[in-house]
Order: C-alpha cells, then sequence, then structure tokens
C-alpha cells in the first residue's frame, strides 16, 4: 500500500490514477495532506478542521481523494490547471513589426512614444489603433522585451611609449626641445599656443594657432627648427596630449628623432615649459591676450617681438640674471 505523493495538492487539481512500481518523492503540501487525513481518521474532523485551520469542506474532499488512492492501492499525480482551449492574442502582423522595427532602430523606446508613430502608421494603412497596454503586451511576448543590450566595446591598449629617463638632463644646446601647449577660450571659441623650449639654454620658439592637431603641431616644429640656430633635433620632450601622436610622432620617427613622454599626471617632468607658459601669459598676453582672438595673424607678430627680446635681451634668473638664453647657447656651442 502506497502513501498520496505527487504534486501539491488544491481543490481544482482532479487526481488521475495510474499504476507505478517506484515511489515518488514527497513534497511538503503532500506530506502536510497526509497529516491532515491521518489526523482526521483519528480524532475526528472538529479537531481536524480546528487544528490545521482548514474548512470542512476541504477536509473531506482531502480524505475523499486519501481513501480512494489507499482503496486502489496506487500512486497519484495531479494535472496542470490549465485549460486546453485558452484565448490567444490576434495582433496585426504590420503592427507587430512595426514595434520591432522602432525598438530596433530607436534603442528602448517607450510604449508611449511608440504609441505616437504607431497611430500615424495605422492611420495611414488603414489599420486599428491599439492601446499602450497592448504595445506593451507585445513587447513582452519577445525574449528579453526587445531590450538593446549595451554594446560592450573593447578597449584599446595603450602603446608603450618611451618615458623621458628619470636622471636625464640636457647639457648641450639643442640636444633636448620640450613642448606643450595652451589653450584660451572666449564666447566659445578655442585656440592654442603651442610653445618650445630647449632644456640646456631656454631658448624658445612660441606660435598660436586654430588647430589642436598632430598636423598643426608638426607644422610648428617645423617653423621652430627653421627659427632656432640649430641644424637637427635629437630629442623631443612631450606629455601625453593627443597634439604630440600621429603626424607628429611620424614626423619624428622619419627624421630619427627620439620621443621622451612625461609620465601621466607628472607635469614637473617638464618644469621647463610649464614655467615658461606661465611667463608667455604674464609678460606678453597680459598686454596682447586679446589679440588671439581679434588677430590672429597680429598676435603672432607680436609674439615674434617678444620671442626676440626673451631669447637676446631679456636675463634670466637661471643665470643669476646675468645671461640671455643665447648668450648660454653660445658659452655652451664654444666648449665644444
Amino acid at each position: 500500500m502506497y502513501k498520496i505523493i505527487g504534486q501539491p495538492i488544491n481543490m481544482r487539481y482532479l487526481c488521475r490514477l495510474h499504476k507505478s512500481a517506484q515511489p515518488l518523492e514527497l513534497n511538503e503540501k503532500t506530506l502536510r495532506l497526509n497529516q491532515i487525513c491521518e489526523f482526521g481518521l483519528k480524532y475526528g474532523y472538529k479537531a481536524t478542521v480546528d487544528g490545521f485551520g482548514i474548512s470542512k469542506s476541504t477536509y473531506y474532499a482531502y480524505l475523499k481523494m486519501y481513501k480512494q488512492c489507499n482503496e486502489n492501492g496506487v500512486l497519484f499525480e495531479f494535472k496542470s490547471t490549465r485549460p486546453h482551449n485558452f484565448r490567444r492574442a490576434k495582433w496585426n502582423k504590420k503592427v507587430v513589426n512595426f514595434i520591432i522595427k522602432m525598438r530596433t532602430d530607436h534603442a528602448n523606446i517607450g510604449k508611449n512614444k511608440i504609441k505616437y508613430y504607431l497611430d500615424e502608421f495605422c492611420k495611414k494603412n488603414g489599420l486599428a489603433c491599439i492601446s499602450t497596454g497592448t504595445i506593451q503586451n507585445i513587447i513582452n511576448s519577445f525574449a528579453h522585451k526587445l531590450r538593446t543590450k549595451k554594446s560592450i566595446v573593447k578597449s584599446k591598449r595603450r602603446e608603450t611609449v618611451l618615458r623621458k629617463p628619470k636622471q636625464y638632463k640636457a647639457s648641450k644646446s639643442g640636444e633636448c626641445l620640450a613642448l606643450d601647449s595652451m589653450e584660451f577660450r572666449r564666447d566659445g571659441k578655442k585656440l592654442y599656443v603651442v610653445v618650445a623650449v630647449d632644456d640646456a639654454t631656454n631658448l624658445m620658439y612660441a606660435e598660436a594657432t586654430t588647430s589642436h592637431t598632430s598636423r598643426a603641431t608638426t607644422i610648428i616644429l617645423t617653423n621652430a627648427h627653421n627659427y632656432l640656430p640649430w641644424e637637427n633635433f635629437t630629442t623631443i620632450l612631450t606629455d601625453n596630449g593627443s597634439e604630440f601622436a600621429k603626424d607628429f610622432s611620424k614626423y619624428l620617427i622619419d627624421n630619427n628623432v627620439i620621443h621622451y613622454h612625461t609620465y601621466p599626471k607628472t607635469p614637473k617632468q617638464n618644469a621647463r615649459c610649464e614655467r615658461l607658459n606661465r611667463i608667455i601669459q604674464d609678460e606678453f598676453m597680459i598686454k596682447h591676450g586679446n589679440l588671439l582672438f581679434d588677430d590672429l595673424h597680429l598676435f603672432n607678430r607680436k609674439l615674434k617681438s617678444y620671442l626676440y627680446w626673451y631669447n637676446f635681451k631679456r636675463v634670466h634668473a637661471r643665470y643669476s640674471n646675468k645671461m640671455t638664453p643665447f648668450q648660454r647657447h653660445l658659452q655652451l656651442t664654444s666648449m665644444v
């Protein structure tokens, strides 16, 4: 004789008898049913109803199934309550395809916004308009609710660049030229001043430009080469800005110039350029800064006059205010 086992029992389930040689595992609800029926047969229905908190009709329904299975000596299982015939959605295929296209073209667009465009589509094609609730039901009927998954972009590994050696210090004139750029804004317009300074002598070249590309920086480096007194550069020092990559980097490779980069967030490795940026702002742009946006050509002409003063006439605190950068250049080249 087998005890009652099977799926969770409810008044709406119908018992289906069948023969089985293997007993099934009992779940909690089935064990509770057995406990209710066995307790009722021993102590009566009144004690069972009060003790388990069930109605009289529920107790007798359980007891009927319990006795029926015990008398036949079989196991039982319960059918699903889902009806064989149920109502199916009858959505117009054109409407469904329109919603799919909207969710595909416009990631995760909501039902309320879809309805605005769908109503226009339905009127144009003579179709019945549907509610936002129906639109949501159509969306829910698809896997993942037609959601657009977040695109995973593989991060591009930063190319290894040559860093400035920790103890590096230029000793020859023209040995290392350091570059940096300054950005200025006014009324939503952005202009730039690119500065180049020799690490050993403080000889300087600067030029304003409207572009911040590597091509524009390469042109300025060429102009600096024509202005400064060296035939070739051996080493260039810059930060990691995009204006010192691509065309600029290619130009250095083609001319066999070593390109040192400072470490990220370490401006002190290019300290001479950083100090020069402040000098240009304090001594030159304090008087002629407005020309940068009003007349760029005139600004560069005034800047060339300042370059002459800075390189040939202005004494520097680096040399105890007794020497200009050009005099220091002559001093170093005469020692060779």
